[in-house]
């Protein structure tokens, strides 16, 4: 049975980010399958965002609906972001349940979806729910709330309040998604959430977006994509590549990176490394189909549960994956699952990245096992949607 779906979900195109993006493709395939979709989002010109016009798409069973710009909407983002209540727009609460709940009543949708980050997208699902508890909600953490490590709440009265709010969602919902089994141990054994309405809905890539070429610089280009920010550091891997300077590798990193881990690689490494402005979203898509090994740099966080989004499209790009992560984290458990060769060095360790720098000189396309990936297929992903939000 076909039903109409609402998301809520502040972050969609043309907001450029890596919920936008995810987002997107859940509402797209549940369109293609016949569904009715509505997505409740931000205004066209939100403040704080990056923007690409490009990543716009358009479905005959997809509508999207916007909230108006608020006057004061820039300074509530200031003053809710001091507050740390689940995060600076706690105040889109408000007028997202408001035209939610119009939506629901207008268009008699019976499935609501919330996805976050940001967090506070689940709140206003949640004054949602308490119209109607008929409707089935299901709420999407793409990241852990009060447990994610990268989170660091400034007094105990805030961290009470995130907790609160975090049990009651995770209570009232009638289906957690997460994106992988070590987020979804986290919330059963952590917080308590029922193991039988806690599910993995993996990241996906969109396979129409690749290339599919090759390189022909003569060296093997091993590309990065996204910002190193936060926990994340490539300062052991700058001491690794100088310690092995090989001699058939050129590593590119594209997007912001530290000051000081740039100077670094500039003083350390300038014939092997080399630092790009971050690119748009399509261009960096072509970055990994002409690459020939892709490379995620994780946090050095002992059974880490995040998967990084660009890992679906690194896998989408069909080239091996090399991973400076915890040999006890999701990224490894991932490339495990895809690869013959488990090409994962500890992200601070030097001896480690440096065995696996010569490692990736020998490297060829069969690392890769083209079976594996299918589950994180855009087109293969309608079952694992439809279980979590209709059946």
């Amino acid at each position: 049975m076909k039903k109409s779906i609402l998301f809520i979900a502040y972050d969609f195109p043309p907001i450029l980010s890596p919920e936008s993006i995810q987002v997107q493709r859940r509402a797209i395939t549940l369109a293609r399958n016949g569904h009715r979709v509505h997505v409740l989002t931000s205004c066209e010109q939100p403040d704080f965002e990056f923007l690409d016009e490009e990543l716009s798409r358009d479905h005959e069973n997809l509508t999207i609906h916007r909230i108006n710009k608020l006057p004061a909407e820039k300074w509530l983002h200031y003053l809710y972001g001091g507050l740390e209540i689940t995060d600076r727009k706690f105040w889109w609460k408000f007028p997202a349940a408001k035209a939610a709940i119009n939506i629901i009543r207008e268009f008699k949708v019976d499935t609501l979806y919330t996805h976050s980050t940001p967090l506070v997208n689940h709140l206003a699902g949640l004054a949602v729910k308490e119209t109607d508890r008929k409707l089935h909600w299901t709420a999407h953490f793409s990241d852990p709330w009060t447990l994610n490590p990268y989170i660091k709440y400034r007094t105990c009265l805030q961290k009470k309040i995130n907790k609160l709010y975090e049990k009651t969602v995770i209570t009232r919902a009638d289906t957690i998604t997460v994106t992988s089994q070590k987020t979804r141990d986290l919330f059963i054994k952590g917080l308590g959430a029922e193991p039988a309405k806690t599910k993995v809905l993996p990241h996906v890539y969109d396979p129409d977006l690749y290339t599919r070429k090759k390189s022909d610089t003569g060296k093997k280009i091993v590309a990065h994509t996204g910002n190193i920010y936060g926990l994340r550091s490539v300062a052991p891997f700058i001491e690794a590549v100088k310690k092995v300077r090989p001699d058939n590798l050129e590593f590119h990193f594209y997007g912001r990176m530290k000051d000081d881990e740039r100077k670094l690689a500039e003083e350390k490494c300038p014939g092997h490394i080399k630092i790009f402005s971050p690119v748009p979203y399509l261009e960096s898509v072509r970055v990994l189909s002409e690459a020939d090994i892709l490379m995620v740099v994780d946090a050095p966080l002992k059974d880490s549960p995040f998967f990084p989004s660009k890992l679906a499209d690194y896998i989408g790009a069909g080239k091996p994956v090399a991973a400076l992560t915890p040999l006890s984290s999701t990224t490894t458990d991932i490339i495990r699952s895809i690869q013959k060769d488990l090409l994962v060095a500890d992200s601070s360790d030097v001896p480690s990245i440096a065995a696996l720098i010569r490692r990736m000189g020998n490297v060829n396309s069969s690392t890769l096992i083209d079976e594996g990936k299918n589950i994180y297929n855009m087109n293969n992903s309608y079952d694992k949607i439809r279980e979590a939000l209709i059946d």
